[in-house]
């Protein structure tokens, strides 16, 4: 739903930052036997690949006129990003209501004070910045 609101090149600020629309693109090796005709056909002997490995069909790739899609399949996909995270205005946010916690001595100011705390743990999961071995685990 968020995605069809936002377009390429155009980040939409909130509260905390902001987020846009981006594209990912994976590709996969095709067939073996496939990958290996059609660069057999353009004078690579099969054994310098037979193991289909990326690395090698990429090199292979640079010496001949085969495309990355000859050999590959590939996959686009568009999903939503952070573009950047205003520190500033998500630490501020609970502040005003944390010091009036703190002042005050009442049995609900103390449960209050664990619920802002886990609040701000879960803005801080949603709204940090993770490099993407981080986020795939």
């Amino acid at each position: 739903m968020l995605l069809s609101r936002l377009h390429h090149d155009r980040p939409v600020a909130g509260q905390y930052g902001s987020v846009q629309r981006t594209s990912r693109r994976n590709r996969s090796l095709k067939d073996d036997e496939k990958v290996l005709s059609m660069l057999e056909a353009e004078g690579i002997d099969h054994e310098r690949v037979m193991s289909v490995d990326r690395q090698k069909v990429d090199e292979a790739l640079d010496v001949t006129t085969l495309t990355e899609s000859d050999v590959y399949e590939i996959d686009e996909s568009e999903y939503v990003r952070k573009a950047e995270v205003d520190d500033d205005v998500k630490e501020s946010r609970l502040q005003g209501l944390k010091d009036r916690l703190a002042a005050s001595e009442e049995a609900e100011a103390k449960e209050l004070r664990q619920e802002i705390e886990a609040l701000e743990e879960r803005i801080d999961d949603l709204t940090s910045f993770r490099a993407g071995t981080e986020v795939q685990g």
